[in-house]
């Protein structure tokens, strides 16, 4: 089997080793459904029909030559700057000289990341799903030598693994290199001269399975659009989608773009999901697909940063200063004329292999040339994000609080002041106003002391929960879930019904996998029941009582270590096994190693067992 020149180093991911004896190697089994879809537009087109082409105009413009400039070249390899992004920040130009290629055999060399290791590039290898239900489960029980191995893999630390993920995608720029240059500040584009490098994601072999094997739908799903004289224009039916439909589409010049690739793809999934608890923020993905000689999209900015991960085929970029407010945007725009934005500051072309990174609000628009198709996925992260988001959840909150405790914030507005303030009086300098105005700054500056930050940024993680994906889990981890632990039925009857015990040990599936919220009541906010698209379920949450959220701090606080139930900070038995045993059927708990099978007889013990 060819493997991928480079992959992510996760344990999300199955390693391939090399075996003195051959044995075996652990190989992909197939791909599994995998959340976000942007709200596409609505209208509709008519189809441009095969048998209407020589009555139809082809959505073709000529294609344009592209030139970089490379003036300034500085130290790192494979990176190409841009000219000054923002008027008041300076942008670092570097040379766009790219990484050695490796020889070309039948079989592609693999080389790791991690120069001192010894083993091959790992796989992504979806959760395997038992085709005898928990059989898989009672069968690693009954082995005890799989169940000491699984056992020992389990105590794997997942929470690093995001940050090598990231390395990986960004390769040869360091994180802390990109977070102090580039995050916020200046586009980036690494050139690698590997055309390979992202195939692991995905491909267009894998995106034509997915048209085929899944009921997906215009709009909702999948956006066919096109951009030719200035126009952009939205091609898309009503109803489901037909591959056959789709490529009629592609064969006129129309790109497709694809809403929520993860709900279909694990691969993608998990990419997402990984770089998800990194960045403790949601993250998204779009996929899009653009036949030879044609754009899809006019001129337009984003709120989101932007990872543009080139996976086949090529595509010319121009990129545009965003202009006042529009740095670091907070929503994003309309579609803009080219004569309304000026000259580009970055011409780039994307070459299989090849990332370009550029901060939310910046102008950009990407055409492939007569030559080569583009299949791209754009990796979006911190949307909403930003300190005006916090203050949006806390200032409300202060201001009730500061009317609550002060009377200052209830007292009555001065008689008249109608006269003295608003648009029409704004150029008055009466005494009346003057005091006003001296009297409101006090009551701000006041208000900073009824500020609750942490009730705020709980607000924003509960807004996380509800938009993130679900975590996906790595094999080790998941048979000690309730995905696979626990109960199982055979012939009518169940079997391997399990204690939570004071000795089981316990530690949350990822840190970001739930968010304790404290309000009128505590309530625990979590992601793993969340659908595999933007807001497919309702908002999922535990109520709790006051007396058990010391309990959920000290395991999200002890996380990546594993918890015993009995050192939960609460004198009630029965209630901490009760909400260790609710985290775990909501799949939040991962345990360190199989839960204890109870005897015939021994399940009414365990309530007395608790309270002593």
């Amino acid at each position: 089997m060819s493997l991928p020149e480079s992959s992510p180093v996760s344990a999300f991911l199955m390693y391939k080793k090399k075996s003195k004896n051959n044995k075996p190697k652990l190989k992909s089994t197939g791909h599994e459904e995998s959340n976000l879809s942007g709200s596409p537009p609505s209208k509709k087109n008519k189809k441009l029909l095969k048998s209407d082409q020589h009555n139809k105009k082809h959505l073709k413009v000529k294609n344009k030559e592209l030139r970089i400039s490379v003036e300034n070249p500085k130290k790192h390899k494979g990176i190409t700057p841009s000219t000054q992004l923002f008027d008041d920040r300076r942008m670092i130009k570097r040379k766009q000289n790219g990484v050695a290629t490796t020889k070309k055999l039948k079989k592609p060399l693999q080389k790791h990341l991690i120069e001192s290791s010894d083993e091959n590039p790992p796989i992504l290898v979806p959760i395997q799903t038992p085709s005898t239900g928990s059989s898989l489960r009672s069968e690693a029980i009954m082995d005890a030598s799989i169940s000491e191995f699984m056992s020992k893999l389990n105590k794997t630390d997942p929470s690093p693994e995001g940050l090598k993920l990231f390395k990986w995608l960004i390769a040869p720029i360091n994180p802390s290199v990109f977070f102090d240059e580039y995050w916020e500040n200046e586009v980036m584009h690494i050139k690698r001269d590997k055309p390979s490098y992202y195939t692991c994601i995905l491909t267009t072999q894998r995106l034509d399975d997915i048209f085929r094997e899944f009921p997906l739908y215009y709009t909702t799903n999948v956006d066919v659009v096109s951009y030719e004289n200035g126009v952009k224009e939205v091609h898309n039916e009503q109803g489901r989608v037909v591959a056959s439909g789709l490529y009629d589409y592609y064969s006129n010049g129309c790109s497709i773009r694809v809403l929520n690739p993860h709900t279909y793809d694990q691969k993608v999934h998990l990419l997402i999901s990984t770089l998800q608890e990194y960045f403790g923020a949601m993250v998204g993905a779009n996929v899009y697909l653009t036949p030879p000689n044609s754009q899809g999209f006019a001129p337009h900015y984003d709120d989101i940063e932007a990872f543009v991960v080139q996976l086949e085929g090529r595509k010319y970029w121009k990129l545009y200063k965003p202009k006042g407010s529009d740095i670091l945007a907070r929503t994003s725009s309309g579609n803009f004329k080219h004569e309304d934005i000026g000259e580009p500051f970055m011409e780039v072309t994307l070459n299989a292999g090849d990332l370009l990174y550029f901060p939310r609000g910046t102008i950009h628009e990407g055409r492939t040339d007569p030559d080569q198709h583009s299949l791209h996925i754009t990796v979006s992260v911190y949307q909403q994000n930003s300190y005006a988001d916090l203050l949006e959840q806390l200032l409300p909150q202060a201001l009730k609080t500061a009317a609550t405790n002060n009377i200052d914030f209830r007292k009555g507005l001065p008689l008249n002041y109608l006269k003295h303030l608003g648009c029409v009086n704004k150029n008055k300098k009466t005494k009346e106003r003057k005091a006003m105005e001296k009297n409101m700054e006090k009551l701000v500056k006041d208000l900073v002391n009824y500020m609750d930050i942490d009730l705020a940024a709980d607000k924003l993680g509960r807004k996380f929960m509800y938009d993130s994906m679900p975590p996906v889990l790595s094999k080790q981890e998941v048979y000690y879930t309730s995905k696979y632990d626990g109960d199982f039925m055979r012939d009518g009857k169940i079997y391997n019904r399990i204690e939570i015990g004071m000795d089981t040990e316990v530690r949350l599936v990822r840190y970001h996998c739930l968010r304790l919220v404290v309000e009128d009541v505590p309530k625990i906010y979590y992601n793993t029941e969340n659908a595999k698209y933007y807001h497919g379920e309702e908002e999922q949450f535990l109520v709790i009582d006051h007396d058990l959220t010391s309990c959920v701090a000290k395991l999200q606080n002890d996380y990546p270590e594993f918890t015993r139930v009995e050192d939960l900070p609460t004198e009630d038995g029965i209630a901490k096994a009760q909400l260790v045993s609710d985290l775990w059927e909501r799949g939040l708990l991962v345990t360190n190693g199989p839960l204890t099978a109870l005897s015939d007889g021994e399940d009414e013990d365990i309530e007395s067992e608790l309270s002593e």
